[in-house]
């Protein structure tokens, strides 16, 4: 009895184990459809909700540029099909924000410019969603919001439940990059303002942003060489206006870890 035991332990830990890895190709009884990560991470647990939200803003752009595109990993579970199978996409609306305007700020989700590329082609499982952002003037003055989420449909029901959307926050002015994460704060640049992020372009000559900055964490010498400059720049600074440190627009002083 005590080994008949164990083995249905063992079985059960192996099922959830086997479905955590699988959850990609979880279901097989009909067509199915989730958001994930790119596909060499797909089997990385830590990375099942990476892209969940992407900031962008088009503030480091030449005023030539009108839109932009970010992409999303997407996925047909449940095994692959001869013949190209396209997928819905629609917007959500996200309590106590400001909502991205469709055919204003984004290229809307029932646009033929857009459902073209809402396409699992023949033969494979997955696919980049281009989502089409519009430079228009509103984005000066606010941050909109964009999330939206898979729909059933004729070729497709809806997978994973926590994989069905994805979001991004966009703008036309200096914002925080996706990179100026929580272990950034603590451990590289402390608390994001716009203030001190113009600070750092203004005395760097660099942009910092997402392209510039992803990369750093991995070369630990290169961090160390621009974390120390921008904390001697900061002193030099502070030293140069006696009495009048530099704050940010909150009145806040600045610092850098």
């Amino acid at each position: 009895m005590k080994a008949l035991k164990y083995m249905i332990v063992a079985m059960v830990i192996l099922a959830i184990a086997s479905c955590k890895k699988d959850q990609y190709y979880l279901y097989d009884d009909v067509a199915r459809i989730q958001f994930g990560p790119e596909p060499s991470r797909i089997y990385t647990t830590s990375y099942n909700l990476a892209d969940t939200l992407k900031p962008y803003t088009f503030f480091y752009e030449d005023a030539s540029v009108t839109q932009d595109t970010v992409f999303f990993d997407i996925y047909a579970i449940g095994g692959v099909s001869k013949t190209d199978r396209t997928f819905t996409l629609a917007q959500e609306q996200v309590t106590s924000a400001t909502n991205a305007i469709p055919g204003t700020q984004y290229v809307a989700f029932n646009d033929p410019k857009a459902t073209k590329n809402f396409v699992i082609k023949a033969g494979t499982a997955h696919t980049r969603v281009p989502i089409v952002l519009l430079r228009d003037a509103s984005l000066k003055t606010s941050t909109p919001v964009l999330k939206f989420k898979v729909i059933a449909d004729g070729n497709f029901q809806v997978g994973e439940i926590n994989n069905l959307w994805r979001k991004i926050e966009f703008t036309d002015r200096l914002s925080q990059p996706a990179a100026w994460n929580a272990s950034a704060v603590q451990f590289y640049y402390g608390k994001y303002s716009v203030t001190k992020h113009q600070f750092m372009i203004d005395q760097t000559g660099e942009k910092w942003d997402q392209d510039f900055m992803a990369p750093l964490p991995s070369d630990y010498a290169l961090l160390q060489y621009w974390t120390g400059m921008l904390k001697i720049t900061l002193i030099n600074y502070n030293n140069a206006h006696p009495g009048n440190p530099l704050r940010d627009e909150t009145g806040e002083l600045v610092v850098f870890p």
